[in-house]
């Protein structure tokens, strides 16, 4: 009997390991969870750069980088005007009786002055769109008029031995300027500030426009120029 009982548990071992699905331990792939494959990127699947626009002449120039530029290296007809309410504010304002202000222009000069507010108003005017700039701070772009300083100066008659100026202001501001470079063109006593009357803040009655020139020498509130060696 027991010779019968080992010899068919022979036989079922014999059968079992031959069974396919006893032939290996590893399941089949079909019943692993696997991740999807990422697929391999393909210039279909893969977005195109945005081209990088070559820089022309025509473009404007970056207008936070104007106040780090000097004015004369600047094309001012290409920047908007800026508001009269929008210009930037400097100096201690000052409170005149325009009856009784005057400007004197006095020193190396043939001929002192003593202009009244309305006897600048009364001389040749000019009006010119003129970029100011505050290096590293602000720039300002607007329509000014007034009257040409080499016009006062040719009155005035300026010394042979005279080479400079002091303008200066009523808050006690002043400032030296080339005689050069106050008789260039660009260069006059502002009494209005895109066609309105200029704000008392911003320089009333009378200021200096220098074109090309930094605002520190644009003086508000001028009482005197005077003609110096």
């Amino acid at each position: 009997m027991k010779r019968i009982l080992i010899g068919i548990l022979l036989v079922l071992a014999l059968v079992s390991c031959s069974s396919p699905a006893s032939q290996s331990t590893r399941a089949p792939v079909v019943d692993s969870p696997t991740a999807e494959p990422t697929p391999e990127p393909t210039q279909a699947n893969t977005p195109p750069a945005e081209p990088t626009p070559e820089p022309t002449k025509e473009r404007s120039l970056p207008l936070l980088d104007i106040e780090h530029m000097h004015p004369s290296e600047v094309d001012n007809t290409t920047l908007p005007i800026t508001a009269v309410e929008d210009l930037h504010r400097t100096g201690r304002p000052v409170d005149y009786d325009i009856s009784t202000y005057r400007l004197v222009v006095d020193g190396l000069v043939e001929n002192p002055l003593s202009l009244s507010y309305d006897d600048v108003l009364s001389r040749p005017q000019v009006t010119e769109e003129v970029l100011v700039i505050c290096p590293g701070f602000f720039w300002d772009n607007a329509v000014w008029t007034g009257t040409p300083l080499s016009l006062i100066f040719e009155e005035a008659g300026i010394a042979p031995e005279a080479s400079q100026i002091r303008i200066e202001a009523g808050d006690g501001y002043s400032r030296k300027l080339s005689l050069d470079d106050a008789m260039a063109d660009g260069v006059f006593l502002a009494y209005e500030v895109n066609g309105e009357t200029l704000p008392k803040e911003h320089g009333f009655p009378i200021r200096l426009v220098a074109r090309h020139q930094y605002g520190s020498k644009w003086v508000k509130w001028i009482e005197r120029i005077e003609v110096i060696e």
